[in-house]
């Protein structure tokens, strides 16, 4: 596990066992597995694949709170801009990363899905009227949106870190993106919803959702969410492309479409509902060149041909 003094995108040090450093580092590791094992290099795979299981099982054992994981430090107030027993919004994002890679579960299944789901249910504010937050404000009285952190169960630091009370919408899609990976399918869309409202092109500008500045780059997260409601993957180290929609989000219970994109061609992904209820899956090339790429959906498996429109057999 990462311990000591850890820079972060806050723009500060947190100290000691924390979720935002140390599950990243574990997506990390995981990446740097297959990475190794696609360059044919099965001693740092394994070494990586160790490494992971020895500090997932740490972090689960010191971190985990019974609804979220929290920074381990004896004293909170011992270094400036910390979150203790703090809620953190940020928690998983490494486990944002590792199921959008499709690298798996970082940590017990039940605690991830908890946990994500606390972060939802302890951050979210509907209606600002009554917060306090003397740094930047990116949401204002009748709005809702997501806090960077809270402290529902008391022990909040002295000097919190500087953004805690801030609502940054690269943040919010993200959070949105895996409380979708991990089923809560509303209270992702909510969020999703959230930060349309806020940016409605009257209240905001719809093509400049800003945080630090304008067209702030996090949030670009939100392709995140297309990754989660396509369940697609592609794994072009194998040339395999994969979908596994979130079906109940489309508005034709019998249809899910979706755009997609691979690094070597784009178009979009299409299933369809029959009336002996199984679904048959359609992918289109609209750009680039899907050739000799396995597709896998709805239980099928196809190689697509040079046809810039393929259907499994």
């Amino acid at each position: 596990m990462l311990d000591g003094k850890q820079h972060n995108t806050y723009d500060i040090e947190f100290y000691g066992p924390n979720p935002l450093s140390s599950i990243y580092f574990l997506a990390a590791l995981r990446a740097t597995e297959e990475l190794a094992r696609v360059l044919d290099e099965p001693a740092l795979a394994e070494r990586c694949r160790n490494a992971f299981e020895a500090g997932s099982r740490k972090l689960d054992s010191l971190l985990w709170n019974g609804e979220y994981f929290v920074q381990r430090i004896d004293d909170v107030d011992a270094y400036k801009y910390q979150h203790g027993l703090g809620c953190l919004t940020d928690q998983l994002l490494g486990q944002l990363h590792a199921h959008a890679l499709g690298l798996g579960d970082l940590l017990p299944a039940d605690h991830i899905r908890t946990a994500i789901k606390s972060v939802f249910d302890y951050n979210f504010r509907a209606g600002f009227e009554n917060h306090t937050n003397c740094q930047r404000t990116y949401v204002l009285n009748d709005e809702s949106g997501l806090l960077l952190c809270t402290w529902p169960k008391g022990g909040r630091p002295k000097y919190p870190f500087v953004y805690s009370d801030e609502v940054w919408t690269g943040i919010e899609y993200h959070v949105a993106a895996e409380l979708i990976y991990n089923g809560w399918l509303d209270a992702g869309l909510q969020l999703v919803k959230t930060v349309q409202d806020r940016h409605d092109g009257v209240r905001r500008n719809r093509w400049d959702e800003v945080e630090c500045g304008h067209h702030y780059a996090r949030s670009m997260s939100s392709w995140a969410v297309l990754l989660a409601l396509s369940g697609q993957h592609g794994d072009l180290g194998h040339g395999e492309l994969s979908f596994d929609p979130v079906t109940d989000a489309s508005t034709d219970p019998d249809r899910f479409q979706a755009f997609w994109s691979n690094g070597k061609a784009w178009g979009t992904y299409c299933q369809t509902r029959g009336a002996d209820g199984s679904w048959k899956p359609e992918i289109a090339v609209l750009g680039g060149s899907l050739d000799g790429v396995t597709v896998s959906a709805c239980g099928s498996r196809w190689t697509v041909s040079a046809d810039p429109k393929d259907r499994p057999a």
